[in-house]
């Protein structure tokens, strides 16, 4: 009866339940304000909630369901003619075709004009509604939730199956009125076909903007061409969040199109559908990819170049880019192409075995019952197979050997793997056994083939006395964690001798029996074994003889018999904690030259080195603490490492070393806590250098040392611009051995100081450097605040490259001594006592004492960088060696500011040498947008567009450019956008004895104004004569660091009011001439540029009507010419500039200009042959019909430069242009040889497009001997 009673209340409590649902889904229901519309039938007069009584227009439909929300339902075909906006609202709008009983024919139809928008102004659903589009057709979220739910489709008409459909999560166009730059959008996609879904913003609208809040996208269904997470158009946005289950996209990109970024981060998660291409581009901050189970064609991975802001602030970022990948679902290639691309790479492969499993795909919710067939799905990349309940070893060693990647079998909860009686088990991959059974019935021996076996944590053995564990090839290593064994053996079954080295550790469990080497009287090269926990009974080094190499390291566990035999030559034997019962020494062969060290670690037990202390050249005394990141251990063992860098310096009792096991991260500040013992780091800890398996020190930050330092035998990387390495006043010391490598993109070295991050004085330094890759040296503290007196700096280079400056003294007020020695290195950014930025002003007082006798030095040796560093103190440089071919100047400190007093003592056989050689070079020389190069006195000069600043550079052969450091000559008050700039002297007899001299041509335009539009023409003058570093000021009234606007006596509204740039100067028919470029029509279809020339008065005044010299005439010349797709008043211009004169052997005079958009790729070189006459007349300049230097399959976007002759006579033509395909790379310097003659301006080979990258060209070293570099000594040797 109660049972009865029981069940009747259940089946009353559902039903109730039921009924309660029902009711309140109708109650819910009734609540919903539903509205018909029909444009055909319907008035706007009606009530619009009765299908027969339905409105007209969609914007009275809107009215009515706002601001708390709604259901429009769409009766039959509505046209929307014009972009609509919704009230605002609160509450949530469908857009549909059915009210839920009935499903109408209803369809949202956009007209025949492009772009009609459809904008919300609050949350929006369109679900179960046809979308009809004849052109482009906007839905525009303006930062309100959009969700295209089920049974949304799409028609294009007059022919099907075009994508015409955009979705914006933000504004389609922002206009002025749209000013919310921080606000999250929504966009869901549940079905339909879309053209373009974006995150953020589409059209420029009213100008670019900079959104700082999150694009939410989750796609479920439909068809997409084009996702985007950031922007199209001009708008740069801020993070995204990307996540897709279902449906079809072409290509998913995480940021915009072409340069539009993402400078947040991008958290990507695709567990479903398809996509073809997956694009992470553009992104500043991390990149979060997760792969679980979405089909994908390809990923690819680029930042276009946004500029040399964005450039450095990705730089500065150093962003990880992270995937997740569940490795069942992917290809070999598909990882193989992930590891090209991401920095941390996380196989989430998991696949389930169960005793009595059934399914094929072997997940947890339904495990497979073979381990065969759960390998089979970790061929890729490996994984884990997770094990539940009793299952048996059915693999077949062919599989195992297939497939990449390490296998871990590992237990959840009680599991067990049963083996075949009396087994052998090939284990020809990496393979992990963690908590989980070995069940054997009778003999049992895993055989290592080539690979890595752990026996991890958590394992046991049915019957131990019956395991073993042996090596069967060459390359096989074994790890011993836990569990019961018989044996393990380095290499068995040997029928000859064995050339390799065995590799045994036994860290965990209890072993027998180890024969380190063999257990047959065949001979070992080398024998390794790490004893470092668990427990041992009998240690053999080998049966056969040890022919090359025998390494026994007790660290840790114990061993009864340790059995040292047979050893021919080296034998390193280290002993720390580890407890050893009985050890011998045996059958070895006399030492000769081989080495035989016994190393006494602490916690070592005397007895036992006792023991066998007289079979060795010597005892040996070392500490060494072992660092792994993630680590858990006491440093004691590479398998019971530390896991943090100062705590393993903290851990080491005396001097000694810090191992490191693995790539190990410093990240932002990291001090490593005060120590006064001398501390190693390495990753070499006498026997094993862990470097070749991937060791490595990764600084992203400061690394700020607390005592004395040596770095050696290390791999160091570098993945932002900021690592440095901070003695903070102690010794610091770069050994051999050390090397840097850029990771995660990073394009810089790391920094060496031997003083200071802070304001805190290190009286005293010291940096040694005998090798290795680095941005710079500083002795120093590298503070300005700081004030150091009385310092004492002390550095000496043995080796090494230094691609920043080498620094000897502190930053900022200091005083005190400095002594150098340099052996030896390449120095391609010179060296200096101080350095500070050009224009500083702090004083320095330092005695100096320089010795260089070895090295390659470029750039400048000098007492500073800056022309205004007030220096007191001497200066006392001697030279007995070295290469000086690649340096500009040897300066002492006469022509810096203050009293400092210089010597020199150079060996005369130095200073008279002329250097020799050949240098080689490939393109493109230099980053630079506008370059332009110069030769005065032998030595090549550089300039290049530049933002607020431009710098000159100075080196002594063309392709020394790439390493060389500018000096900033011109840094405005309020002008930015510095464009163009150009150098010409200007001699007595074209502008008269008091303006000769050298003059810097530009283009800027005045802070706050608009790029390009706001463009308009100075000049500047070298004040200091033929000193090109020294002031540039104004020609006229002699104010340093002001420009001069150009401008024409005849026309006083020239260069006031409209776009001037570009000026060069042209040398025609005994005549200078100014070229420039000029505008016309600005916001119409008109809109053009022009190449004018003038006569001139004097360097910044012309004089009477310029002449048109050229405009685009033929088709090759105008790309780029286009009217903006959101704005139907902005225009891109016809394009020439860039004039630049060329000047044959015979008198020939040709004009080089540059055509169509430098946005495009199809920018290109072009010329005019001037034929004589008034060159005023532009009939007199007969253009060629097609350019002479134009893109080809590897570099595009070729624009003018200048041309130049180097010192051996060759001509050559300097031009900009992107390395690429495409427009998404920056402007490089190019140089080619080129003839202009009889024949007409030929640049390169003649193809018309420049060489392929790799071509070498090959010049002389600038043959200057360094006597003629030196100046500024007093007396000079």
């Amino acid at each position: 009866m109660t049972r009865v009673s029981t069940t009747l209340a259940a089946m009353v409590a559902a039903v109730a339940l039921l009924f309660s649902v029902l009711v309140a889904s109708s109650a819910s229901a009734a609540d919903e304000t539903v509205v018909y519309l029909d444009q055909a039938r319907g008035d706007d007069t009606s009530p619009g909630t009765d299908p027969d009584q339905p409105l007209r227009t969609l914007t009275q439909a809107l009215r009515k369901v706002t601001p708390d929300g709604g259901r429009i339902v769409i009766m039959s075909d509505y046209r929307l003619e014009l972009s609509i906006t919704e009230p605002a609202h609160t509450g949530d709008i469908l857009v549909t075709s059915s009210d839920g009983e009935t499903d109408y024919p209803g369809r949202l139809i956009f007209g025949d004009t492009p772009f009609i928008e459809y904008n919300l102004a609050g949350p929006t659903t369109f679900a179960d509604l046809g979308v009809v589009t004849s052109q482009w057709a906007v839905f525009a979220a303006n930062w309100n939730p959009i969700t295209f739910g089920e049974g949304v489709t799409m028609q294009s008409v007059p022919t099907a199956g075009v994508r015409q459909v955009f979705v914006v999560g933000g504004y389609h166009g922002p206009s002025e009125q749209d000013t919310v730059l921080d606000a999250d959008s929504h966009i869901t996609i549940d079905s339909g076909t879309f053209y373009k879904v974006a995150g953020f913003s589409r059209g420029r609208g009213a100008g670019t903007q900079t959104y700082t809040g999150t694009s939410h996208i989750t796609i479920n269904g439909g068809v997409i061409q084009e996702v985007f997470g950031a922007s199209l158009e001009n708008h740069y946005s801020g993070s995204t969040e990307i996540t897709m289950t279902g449906g079809r996209v072409g290509a998913l990109h995480t940021a915009g199109d072409v340069t539009r970024y993402i400078v947040g981060s991008a958290d990507v998660e695709l567990s479903g559908g398809h996509i073809n291409t997956i694009d992470i581009n553009n992104v500043v901050e991390d990149v979060d990819l997760t792969l679980d189970g979405v089909d994908w064609g390809a990923i690819q991975a680029q930042n276009a170049w946004g500029g040399e802001g964005r450039h450095q602030q990705i730089l500065e970022f150093a962003a990880v880019r992270t995937v997740r990948f569940a490795g069942q679902h992917y290809t070999a290639d598909q990882v193989a192409a992930l590891r090209e691309i991401f920095d941390v790479l996380i196989n989430t492969a998991d696949v389930h075995v169960s005793a009595g499993g059934s399914g094929s795909e072997c997940t947890a919710e339904h495990p497979c019952g073979s381990l065969e067939t759960a390998l089979g799905l970790l061929a890729a990349d490996g994984g884990a197979i997770t094990i539940t309940g009793d299952v048996t070893w059915d693999v077949d060693p062919a599989t195992l050997a297939a497939g990449a990647g390490r296998v871990t079998f590992a237990g959840d909860g009680p599991a067990s793997i049963a083996f075949a009686a009396d087994s052998e088990v090939a284990i020809a991959r990496d393979v992990t056994f963690a908590s989980v059974e070995l069940a054997n019935a009778g003999a049992l021996e895993l055989q290592v083939d080539g690979a890595d076996l752990v026996i991890g944590d958590g394992v046991t053995t049915e019957q131990g006395s019956q395991v073993s564990v042996a090596g069967v090839s060459d390359g096989a290593s074994m790890t011993i964690g836990s569990g019961e064994f018989a044996r393990v053996v380095g290499i068995t079954g040997l029928t000859e001798d064995f050339g390799g080295t065995t590799d045994v550790t036994v860290a965990g469990g209890e072993v027998a029996q180890v024969w380190a080497g063999t257990d047959v009287s065949h001979d070992v090269a080398g024998v390794r074994v790490t004893v470092a926990g668990g427990e041992v009974g009998t240690l053999h080094s080998s049966a056969g003889r040890v022919t090359e190499n025998l390494t026994v390291r007790f660290l840790a566990g114990s061993v009864k018999d340790a059995r040292l035999e047979r050893a021919d030559a080296e034998v390193g034997v280290r002993i720390g904690e580890a407890e050893i019962d009985e050890i011998s020494v045996a059958d070895w062969a006399a030492a000769a030259d081989a080495e035989r060290a016994l190393v006494r670690l602490p916690g070592a037990d005397q007895d036992v080195i006792d023991e066998i202390a007289g079979a060795f050249d010597g005892i040996t005394e070392d500490e060494v603490v072992y660092l792994a990141a993630g680590g858990e251990g006491d440093g004691s063992s590479p398998t019971h490492a530390i896991g943090d860098l100062s705590a393993a310096i903290a851990a080491l009792s005396g001097d000694g070393r810090v191992v490191l096991t693995d790539r190990y991260t410093i990240e932002g500040g990291y001090d490593l806590g005060d120590y006064d013992a001398n501390v190693v780091l390495t990753s070499d800890d006498g026997d094993i250098d862990f470097g070749a398996d991937g060791a490595a020190l990764q600084i992203e930050g400061a690394m700020r040392l607390g005592g004395p330092t040596t770095i050696e035998s290390l791999q160091l990387q570098s993945p932002t611009v900021d690592g440095t390495i901070y003695g903070m006043g102690h010794p610091l010391t770069i050994g051999a051995g050390v090397d840097t490598e850029f990771t995660r993109r990073g394009e810089t070295y790391l920094t060496i100081v031997g003083g200071r991050d802070d304001t805190v004085p290190a009286p005293a330094t010291s940096v040694t450097v005998e090798g290795g890759q680095w941005a710079g040296v500083r002795g120093g503290t590298d503070n300005t605040a700081a004030v150091t007196t009385g310092a004492e700096v002390a550095v000496r280079i043995d080796g090494g490259t230094f691609y920043g400056p080498v620094v000897l003294a502190h930053r900022g007020e200091s005083s005190g001594s400095v002594t150098a020695t340099i052996n030896g290195g390449a120095f391609p950014q010179g060296v200096y006592v101080v350095y500070e930025e050009d224009g500083s002003d702090y004083a320095a007082d330092y005695d100096a004492d320089i010795t260089v006798n070895g090295g390659e030095f470029w750039a400048t040796i000098a007492p500073a960088k800056s022309r205004s560093t007030v220096l007191a103190g001497t200066y006392d440089l001697t030279v007995t060696g070295g290469g000086f071919g690649h340096l500009t100047d040897l300066l002492g400190a006469e022509g810096f500011a203050g009293s400092m007093v210089s010597t020199l003592h150079v060996d005369p056989g130095i200073a008279e040498a002329v250097p020799e050689g050949e240098l080689t070079f490939t393109n493109p020389l230099v980053r630079a947008a506008d370059p332009y190069m110069f030769t005065h006195d032998g030595q090549y000069y550089f300039i290049a567009t530049g933002g607020e600043t431009l710098s000159l550079h100075k080196v002594a052969n063309p392709s020394d450019l790439g390493d060389s450091v500018g000096s900033v000559i011109f840094a405005p008050d309020e002008m930015a956008n510095l464009w163009s700039p150009e150098i010409h002297h200007l001699s007595a007899d074209e502008v008269g004895e008091e303006n000769a001299g050298w003059y810097l041509y530009l283009s800027a335009a005045q802070t706050g104004d608009a790029a390009a539009e706001g463009q308009r023409q100075y000049v500047l003058k070298a004040l200091d004569g033929d000193d090109l570093f020294g002031r540039w000021g104004d020609p006229v009234t002699g104010e340093v660091n002001v420009a001069r606007r150009i401008t024409n006596v005849d026309d006083p509204d020239f260069n006031v009011d409209s776009f001037v740039a570009g000026i060069s100067l042209m040398r025609v028919a005994d005549e200078t001439y100014i070229t420039y470029v000029a505008e016309v029509g600005r916001g119409t279809a008109d809109f053009h540029q022009t190449i004018n020339m003038s006569h001139i008065v004097n360097p910044w005044t012309l004089t009477g009507e310029p002449t048109v010299i050229t405009r685009s005439e033929y088709d090759w010349e105008m790309h780029g010419y286009a009217q903006d797709t959101s704005d139907p008043n902005r225009w891109w211009p016809k394009v020439v500039e860039g004039a630049t004169a060329v000047y044959g052997d015979d008198g020939e005079v040709y004009m080089a200009y540059s055509a169509s958009g430098y946005w495009t790729i199809y920018y290109a070189i072009g010329y005019l042959r001037y034929v004589g006459g008034d060159p005023m007349d532009a009939s007199n300049w007969v253009k060629n019909p097609t350019p002479i230097m134009s893109k080809n399959t590897e570099v595009t976007g070729t624009g003018t430069g200048p041309n130049f002759v180097d010192h051996e006579g060759t001509d050559w033509f300097l031009f900009q242009a992107r390395p690429g395909p495409n427009t998404q790379t920056a402007r490089y310097a190019f140089i080619e040889p080129y003839v202009a003659d009889a024949d007409g301006l030929t640049i390169g080979d003649g193809s018309g497009h420049p060489a392929p990258l790799g071509t070498e060209y090959t010049i002389s070293v600038n043959p200057i001997p360094l006597k003629e570099k030196i100046g500024g000594f007093t007396p000079a040797d």
